[in-house]
């Protein structure tokens, strides 16, 4: 059986994830603390369903070295020198749908799919 454990060399990238907690009255979205991850920052072109139900392409995916609850309304951090760039849709990009990457009982990965 696979463990997560034997793909953290593969992780070589960092990501941040700061959790959605409100919207003030001007819409702006507010974050909780940030959290760092270890991850593989994956460019790949992949159809998922976002949370409107709708299929859409994915142009990353982010496996996180973690079981840590993400979801599509946090707001992620990639690092520039991964992305190559300093735009804010590089290295903030959207998510469009979270999984899980199971590595068998309670062991796994938390995969994120970034527009």
């Amino acid at each position: 059986m696979f463990n997560i454990k034997a793909f953290a060399p593969l992780m070589q990238n960092t990501v941040t994830i700061e959790p959605f907690t409100a919207y003030d009255g001007y819409g702006n979205a507010s974050f909780g603390t940030a959290a760092t991850y270890q991850a593989a920052v994956v460019g790949k072109m992949e159809r998922v369903t976002g949370l409107d139900g709708q299929e859409m392409p994915s142009r990353q995916t982010v496996y996180l070295n973690s079981l840590a609850s993400v979801r599509p309304e946090d707001k992620i951090t990639l690092s520039t020198g991964d992305v190559g760039s300093t735009q804010s849709y590089a290295i903030n990009p959207e998510i469009i749908s979270v999984g899980t990457f199971p590595f068998g009982r309670s062991q796994g990965c938390t995969v994120i799919y970034l527009k």
